[in-house]
């Protein structure tokens, strides 16, 4: 007996796909489609569709190949059988076919204009939709849906992601402002998550997209066919989508497939059999009687798979080095074009995005890919990183060079603030302590009279010949000051703030008040070690609360202590792993970091970080793509990105606690208890039910040297007043620096270049127009759930300007650069049209 789609493995559809298309390899061709079906009230449209991972039981340069060879298939379906048709997604892989094949490109180009091959998705790839960042999701828009436009003439409307694990809420308004209408997905299916078949999906704004949630499988065999005529079509509609072919390693639909269709066209009992697309479908449903009345879906489409929040690490690392890094080099070229004429090396970052979005493909985003398939990750984001770092670098070298430093007696430091506004930043470079052999460097002395002290904290080696030299400075928005290197008797430093003490019998820190004094801990920050036996997916498992025991503490010790930081370092073992936890406190800060360097040797163990809260009646506020999402608190694995929040009560009024991340991606939170996991060490690719051999030498995930950063905060009131999206961007965004000397240049020690304000409003990016030189972009989201009018200045750009936007609104501004008067600024879309 065949089995159902709910015991129907990815593994299986592999295994099964492949013999598929041997049996039918020598088949002849067939017969046309048959036209004798009487007309019947109900069509069931027949999608041709071939889901191909790009890379996940094998390298990419496979999927490549299976790209054109399942094309070529498509295309012979296509000319074989009449009125069949063809929906294929992914722009990366319509570039491997334009590379290799232009012929077969061509051929598809003229389907496509037949109306038998349909694109759809319109992204560089299907990727993970919880983990990439908000901006990223739009470069897939902007990129993959431009790209098919120039070379295939289409305008993609469809965004399409039928295997990705769970989608993120904020979704339908970067789908909606890119152009999009509709959305097509599979997962979390229907034992996973209760939603309709077709219904309105609803973005935090109010945009609305029209969903197809796949009906069993994304690539199903003929025979499901009659069990989706029964249960396939929504209540009240007339047509379903029932998507026919085999995968995920391609293959596209087979003719014996073919042929099972053809036959069963003739069968009375069952719907119209129609080869179709997904626009075909789309238009149906628009048309129909239903479609006034179809229900509306806010929020989440969640879950799938929770262990793919947290496997390997390290892949999710650079994930979030490269979106940040190309980011904040794209800002620093443009205020490198507008200040020193510097050159913007477009191309090189239209390059690079696409190198980082290739790999936020889902299988490799969410770590349950080969282990040799993460060497390619590493050479694709490492591309993007240097090309990144090296303009970045070559840009505020340039603007360096153009300050007028023709006083500066020994050494100066250029420093620059990439976020747009006024902040005070960490600021960290190797330097000398005494490079003229007289006097040692004590303070930054600016031109305006201000001093700030500094504290020389030893190299990150164990060679101590160069220190580093460290401290915090006030910065302007999207700007610059210089600091001349100065000698003599240091200023008075601030006083560090007294909310929180590190535990000096446990690990980490055992109090931390509010700024009215209140105890916002019910005990100490700890570690806890949780079994971890389920596959690298964590099919079936919805929370991680298995607990195995506690590392413990080794030792404490005050291992850094100054006017500008102070930091303690914990140790603790846990079996064969050391646990390495450097606490700093910053003075005058309203934080502490927490930095952890872990020595990891465990499997099918996870080691997390938790915070037990004395609070009361709690709201967990969790940034995801495109919104902050307030969730319940029932101990279940969450996604989230670069931070979370524990609003709750004590005697009556409100106070947050808030955890800020460079790297993690999950969490629960359960009676007051917010854990993050720090490290989940599952093998690689280990699906159900393949077990983990005993003589193998396999791999492992996150072994070895590990680092996690974080800063911890808290509040009276809620997280709205803690503007935290500004505040992780800062933990990820230290300032950027080049040590300079004296010489001559037409510019002052201190200049903005832009400032973005209320501090509820969230700047995405700033970067050139993809099309246009002259022009630049910036784009803004509301983050509160409050309508604001946002201000924007730029003396750069000549611009000052009022945006209003509304609850959670995405909006990109054109700026045309003026040589004389006033910039003209317009609202285009996310594809900046």
């Amino acid at each position: 007996m065949a089995k159902q789609w709910n015991e129907l493995s990815r593994r299986e559809f592999v295994v099964r796909g492949a013999a598929a298309v041997g049996a039918v390899a020598s088949s002849p061709a067939l017969a046309g489609q048959g036209t004798n079906q009487a007309a019947k009230p109900k069509v069931l449209h027949i999608i041709g569709h071939s889901h191909i991972d790009a890379a996940w039981l094998w390298p990419w340069r496979d999927g490549a190949d299976t790209v054109l060879t399942t094309f070529r298939s498509a295309l012979n379906r296509i000319s074989e059988t009449t009125g069949f048709c063809y929906s294929h997604s992914s722009a990366a892989h319509y570039r491997w076919v334009e590379r290799a094949d232009p012929g077969m490109l061509a051929e598809i180009k003229q389907r496509i204009g037949e109306g038998r091959w349909e694109v759809v998705g319109g992204w560089p790839v299907e990727p993970d939709c919880n983990i990439p960042a908000t901006e990223s999701f739009v470069r897939h828009a902007l990129y993959g849906k431009q790209y098919l436009k120039r070379v295939l003439g289409v305008d993609v409307k469809i965004g399409f992601n039928p295997d990705s694990f769970g989608h993120a809420a904020g979704l339908p308004t970067i789908l909606k402002r890119a152009g999009y209408g509709y959305y097509v997905f599979m997962r979390p299916q229907e034992h996973e998550m209760k939603l309709p078949l077709v219904f309105w999906w609803e973005g935090p704004d109010g945009s609305r997209v029209l969903v197809n949630r796949i009906w069993r499988n994304y690539d199903a065999d003929a025979e499901m066919i009659r069990q989706a005529a029964s249960t396939g079509f929504a209540p009240g509609m007339d047509h379903a989508a029932f998507f026919l072919g085999v995968g995920d390693h391609g293959g596209a639909v087979t003719k014996e497939q073919i042929r099972e269709v053809i036959a069963m066209q003739k069968d009375a009992s069952l719907p119209e059999l129609r080869f179709s697309t997904l626009r075909d479908f789309f238009a149906a449903v628009e048309a129909s009687e239903a479609f006034a009345s179809l229900p509306v879906v806010k929020g989440e489409l969640q879950h799938h798979a929770r262990g793919c929040y947290s496997a390997n690490g390290e892949g999710k690392f650079l994930n979030r080095r490269a979106e940040r890094s190309l980011v904040e080099a794209e800002t620093i070229s443009v205020v490198a074009g507008l200040s020193a004429g510097h050159a913007y090396p477009g191309e090189q970052y239209g390059e690079s995005w696409w190198k980082v979005l290739f790999c936020q493909f889902h299988d490799m985003m969410a770590g349950t890919s080969l282990y040799s398939d993460y060497q390619d990750v590493r050479d694709s984001v490492g591309y993007a990183c240097e090309v990144a770092q090296t303009s970045k670098i070559e840009a505020l070298e340039a603007m360096a060079k153009r300050v007028d430093l023709s006083s500066v007696k020994e050494g100066a430091v250029f420093l620059f603030n990439p976020l747009p506004w006024k902040r005070k930043a960490l600021v960290e470079f190797y330097a000398d302590r005494n490079p003229s052999g007289h006097a040692e460097i004590t303070h930054l002395a600016a031109k305006d009279g201000v001093k700030v002290p500094v504290q020389w904290r030893p190299s990150a080696s164990m060679s101590l010949f160069v220190p580093r030299l460290s401290t915090w400075v006030e910065l302007p928005a999207c700007g610059y000051k210089v600091f001349e290197l100065g000698h003599g008797e240091p200023p008075a430093a601030e006083a560090y703030k007294d909310f929180a003490t590190v535990s000096e019998t446990g690990f980490g820190i055992s109090s931390l008040k509010a700024e009215d004094g209140t105890e916002l801990l019910a005990g100490s920050l700890g570690l806890v070690a949780i079994s971890d036996t389920s596959d690298t997916w964590a099919h079936g498992i919805n929370a991680f609360r298995q607990e195995i025991g506690r590392p413990a503490m080794v030792s404490s010790s005050v291992v850094e202590n100054g006017p500008v930081t102070r930091v303690t370092r914990h140790r603790a073992r846990w079996q064969e792993s050391e646990i390495v936890l450097d606490i700093a406190q910053y003075a005058g800060m309203d934080l502490i970091e927490l930095r952890f360097v872990i020595d990891w040797r465990e499997h099918e163990q996870i080691l997390k970080l938790e915070i037990p809260t004395a609070l009361r009646d709690l709201k967990f506020h969790a940034k995801v793509p495109g919104q902050v999402l307030e969730r319940g608190v029932n101990g279940e694995e969450e996604p989230y990105q670069d931070w979370g929040a524990v609003q709750g009560k004590i005697g009556g009024r409100d106070y947050t606690i808030a955890l800020l991340n460079n790297s993690t991606y999950s969490y629960d939170c359960l009676n007051g208890l917010f854990r993050t996991v720090l490290i989940r060490s599952a093998p690689f690719a280990r699906h159900n039910p393949g077990q983990v051999p005993h003589d193998d030498n396999n791999a492992w995930q996150d072994q070895g040297r590990q680092e996690r950063r974080f800063w911890l905060m808290c509040s009276r009131g809620g997280p709205g007043e803690m503007a935290l999206d500004r505040r992780a961007e800062e933990l990820q965004t230290p300032a950027e620096y080049a040590v300079d000397s004296g010489h001559a240049g037409g510019e002052g020690w201190e200049q903005s270049f832009l400032e973005v304000m209320p501090k509820n409003i969230w700047v995405l990016a700033v970067k050139r127009a993809e099309s246009r030189t002259d022009e630049t972009v910036l784009r803004i989201q509301e983050r509160t759930g409050i309508a604001t009018k946002a201000t924007v200045k730029s003396s750069a750009l000549r611009l000052d300007t009022t945006v209003d936007l509304q609850p959670w609104e995405i909006k990109t501004l054109l700026i045309e650069n003026s040589k004389g008067g006033q910039a003209v600024v317009r609202e285009v879309s996310l594809l900046e049209s």
